[in-house]
């Protein structure tokens, strides 16, 4: 049951736990700050919001279990109750982290740190310097003359 919980989070970036709460992905792109590219963020966050999952989450359980959908129901509600019975007030969702039961309250442990991939990135302005100014610049035609004259000297070459 835990590997398609997992499974139906990441595919849907949203996990709800009946009378619990639920899991989202929330994401905040890279943005700019001064000379400062700070890195995009993207965490799983527990909102402590007692609702039902939508028919739709119903459906996808039922044919994983390839059950009914009332039964996969069942199943699922059973399955949240025995599992923060049994396991200590805690429910392991496999590698995206655990929920712990503390009284009356629940709190979300992850796993999933983007930290550990993406970093800010600092960029120094570039100065300009006085030897790019005075580069040797070639007009293009004189550029034209050139390789029209090694053209024509290249089919003299192979007429002879």
């Amino acid at each position: 049951m835990v590997k398609i919980l997992e499974q139906y989070f990441v595919q849907n970036k949203e996990l709800v736990l009946t009378n619990i709460g639920s899991l989202q992905l929330f994401n905040k792109p890279a943005q700019w700050v001064g000379a400062t590219l700070h890195a995009p963020i993207t965490e799983i966050i527990f909102v402590e919001e007692k609702k039902k999952p939508t028919a739709h989450f119903y459906h996808f359980l039922a044919e994983a279990l390839s059950v009914h959908n009332d039964k996969a129901a069942i199943e699922y509600e059973q399955f949240l109750v025995n599992a923060l019975a049994l396991q200590g007030s805690k429910l392991n969702i496999g590698n995206l982290g655990h929920l712990k039961k503390l009284d009356a309250s629940y709190i979300w442990v992850s796993h999933f740190n983007t930290a550990n991939y993406y970093k800010d990135i600092t960029i120094s302005p570039i100065e300009a310097n006085e030897l790019a100014n005075n580069s040797l610049s070639i007009q293009w035609y004189w550029m034209a003359l050139i390789l029209t004259l090694i053209a024509a000297a290249a089919i003299l070459f192979k007429s002879l």
